[in-house]
C-alpha cells in the first residue's frame, strides 16, 4: 500500500532471524517506520543481551520519534538445534493466538552462518560437521517456514510474504566455500519449490550483495 508518496505496510506480523546484529538488526530498525500501530516484530538472534539491546533501540528511537505503538517479542534461541527451533515456532503460534487482528505476514530468513571456508571440498569428511552447518542454514529455514505459514494459513485480505537472503554464492562456486555455497544453492531452490507449490504466498531470495 502507498499513501502521498509513503510505503505502508499496514498492521504486521513481522519475523526476522538472525535479528540481533548486522543486516538483520539494521532490517529491524529500517523496516518500523513502514507499518501501522499495532504491528508485531518477533526478533529471533541467539544473543539475549543484543536482542534486547535492539527492541530498547527500536522503542526508544522508532517509536517515540513516530509515535507508533509496536509490539516486539524477543526469542533467544539458536536454529541450529531442535530445541532452538521448536521455542522459535512456540513462540510465533503463542503471539499469533494473542494477537490476531494482522493485515500481512512477513517473515525474513536472514539467519545464516558463512562456515569454514578455509577447508577445501576433500577435507570435509565429518558427517557431523557437514549436518551441524546444514542444520542452522537449511533445515532451520524450511522448518520454521513450513510452521509459520501452518500457522498463518491463506484467507481474504490477509498477504503473506516470504523472504529468504540469498547470495552470488547460490549460483556461482568459490573455492573453499563448499559449505555456503551448498547452503546457500539449496535455499535458493527450497523457496523457488515453494513459490511454484503455493502461487497466493509471496516468496522473495534477495541478495544483497557483500556485506560487513
Amino acid at each position: 500500500m502507498q499513501a502521498n508518496g509513503v510505503v505502508d505496510l499496514g498492521k504486521v506480523f513481522c519475523i526476522i532471524t538472525g535479528a540481533s546484529k548486522g543486516f538483520g538488526r539494521s532490517l529491524v530498525l529500517n523496516l518500523a517506520p513502514y507499518v501501522c500501530n499495532g504491528s508485531l516484530f518477533v526478533l529471533v538472534a541467539r544473543s539475549e543481551e543484543q536482542l534486547y539491546s535492539l527492541k530498547q533501540e527500536l522503542l526508544a528511537s522508532v517509536c517515540t520519534a513516530t509515535s507508533k505503538r509496536l509490539l516486539v517479542r524477543c526469542v533467544p534461541a539458536d536454529l541450529g538445534t531442535p530445541e532452538g527451533l521448536e521455542q522459535t515456532v512456540n513462540a510465533v503460534k503463542e503471539t499469533a493466538r494473542e494477537v490476531k487482528t494482522f493485515e500481512r505476514l512477513l517473515l525474513v530468513n536472514n539467519a545464516g552462518s558463512l562456515g569454514n571456508v578455509s577447508k577445501f571440498f576433500v577435507e570435509f569428511t565429518s558427517p557431523e560437521e557437514v549436518s551441524n552447518y546444514f542444520a542452522f542454514n537449511v533445515t532451520s529455514a524450511l522448518c520454521l517456514t513450513a510452521s509459520v505459514l501452518d500457522a498463518f494459513p491463506k484467507r481474504p485480505g490477509f498477504h503473506r510474504t516470504i523472504v529468504n537472503l540469498s547470495s552470488l554464492c547460490a549460483i556461482q562456486p568459490f573455492k573453499s566455500w563448499t559449505l555456503y555455497c551448498t547452503g546457500k544453492a539449496a535455499r535458493d531452490m527450497m523457496f523457488r519449490i515453494l513459490a511454484a507449490e503455493e502461487p497466493d504466498v509471496r516468496v522473495l531470495n534477495y541478495a544483497p550483495g557483500v556485506l560487513q
